[in-house]
């Protein structure tokens, strides 16, 4: 597997055009709770993070699934991969069945000791209780996309985010729109659209490269591995949700107002990064291969050409947010107090899109090279950092739009800890190769 800008990119984009396209639906959920009222909109910003918070351990499963995958091609044991599939849907499916469970009863007592406006909070927990009936197809999705990426067959995964978003669009236009659900119908078509995206990732397995063995003769068993990188991806991932849901928390006791333009803001935010968590992809999955075949220089190129091509783009993204910055927030709401806090705060976001991407690929790059617990100890400790500033400003009564400023401190000092690490783990590389 070459390290060339071609490689790259071929890995990246079906990731870019999926990851788009599954963040459309959180777009498009926003849209349409923003026609539904400020309360809906106010609700979204705290329901879709702690959805995400939860439903991020799939993608932190899918990554575990991705890193061995990409190992076990760089090694030449393709037929251990059915194996690994197998026992990983597995496990997929009885977290999603727990955290089903977790959610529809610990939604309500969890936002009755946290949120403070009575309006918001109710509708918020009818939303989490809805989309709890998400989880179990998102779990199996998260593991699916960790195999297609870790075997760089991405175009599958850019059709069923494809599929996600568009029947996401049609069902929420027929639920709302039509039917008149309200809420409901938001909740009916995320969940019916994941379950589509799902069934098509599993039907695609008859149509991929590799032949599935779903049976190791070696009788190898999975999950120490699994766990040793999904673990702290899992870990690190409920870490880094729960800071934004803290920060999202903090914003909810300004009211509504401040957190339906947070929500705004987090949807664009969060679209906006999705073009650099693709090329983060394709490092994972690069450096993992040639990690695998200890090949130090080609791993050394994946990183810093996927780099240059990650800066590059989103330098190009901030300024198109920025002078854009009136039009982006029109779309999701008439509240025209709700437009003005968000517009101005994107313009504090478009500053974090141009610190991102030393660190994004970064994180890939530390689990690809088998530094997991280190990259999970880093997010522990940025996050922390990132909590106390944003309480400090909060306590010191800062603006809402400095609040966002919290995002520079989490992805400048992220960076250097997490490059340190990867620069120790190189070298020890080299030692490897050069020994006796």
């Amino acid at each position: 597997m070459e390290s060339s800008y071609r490689q790259i990119w071929r890995i990246a984009w079906p990731i870019m055009g999926a990851s788009l396209a599954q963040n459309a639906v959180s777009l498009i959920d926003t849209v349409f709770l923003g026609l539904l009222g400020r309360t809906e909109l106010a609700a979204g910003g705290i329901g879709v993070v702690l959805f995400l918070t939860i439903g991020f351990m799939g993608l932190g499963l899918g990554t575990g699934v991705q890193v061995l995958t990409a190992q076990a091609l760089g090694q030449g044991q393709e037929q251990v991969l059915g194996s690994l599939l197998r026992r990983s849907l597995w496990v997929a499916g009885a977290m999603g069945l727990l955290l089903t469970l977790g959610m529809w009863w610990g939604v309500p007592p969890l936002l009755d000791w946290v949120m403070h406006d009575p309006a918001t909070q109710a509708t918020t927990t009818r939303f989490l209780q809805g989309r709890s009936l998400e989880l179990l197809p998102l779990m199996i999705f998260g593991v699916l996309r960790g195999y297609f990426s870790g075997t760089a067959q991405t175009a599958y995964i850019l059709r069923a985010n494809l599929l996600l978003a568009a029947s996401n669009l049609v069902l929420n236009a027929l639920f709302v729109l039509g039917l008149q659900w309200g809420l409901a119908g938001v909740v009916a078509g995320s969940v019916l659209a994941q379950y589509l995206a799902t069934g098509y990732l599993l039907a695609a397995l008859k149509r991929q490269r590799y032949a599935l063995v779903w049976s190791d003769p070696s009788g190898r068993n999975w999950l120490p591995s699994l766990f040793r990188y999904a673990g702290p991806a899992i870990l690190q991932n409920l870490v880094g949700m729960t800071g934004w849901l803290v920060f999202f928390l903090l914003i909810e006791r300004r009211g509504p107002l401040a957190l339906a333009a947070a929500n705004i803001v987090r949807s664009l935010y969060s679209f906006t990064m999705l073009p650099t968590w693709a090329f983060s992809t394709a490092v994972g999955t690069l450096v993992g291969y040639h990690w695998g075949a200890r090949a130090r220089q080609p791993l050394l190129q994946a990183f810093w050409r996927a780099w240059k091509l990650a800066q590059s783009l989103n330098l190009g993204i901030a300024a198109v947010l920025s002078v854009g910055a009136p039009f982006w927030v029109s779309l999701f709401s008439r509240d025209a107090a709700v437009v003005a806090q968000a517009q101005v705060d994107l313009y504090m976001v478009a500053v974090s899109l141009v610190l991102m991407p030393f660190s994004a690929l970064l994180i890939s790059a530390v689990v690809g090279v088998g530094a997991v617990f280190w990259a999970f100890l880093i997010e522990v400790g940025i996050i922390a950092l990132y909590v106390a500033y944003a309480a400090m400003l909060e306590g010191k009564g800062a603006s809402l739009t400095w609040m966002w400023s919290a995002e520079w401190v989490y992805w400048v000092p992220s960076a250097v800890a997490l490059g340190l690490v990867f620069a120790m783990r190189v070298r020890r590389l080299r030692t490897v190769l050069v020994a006796p």
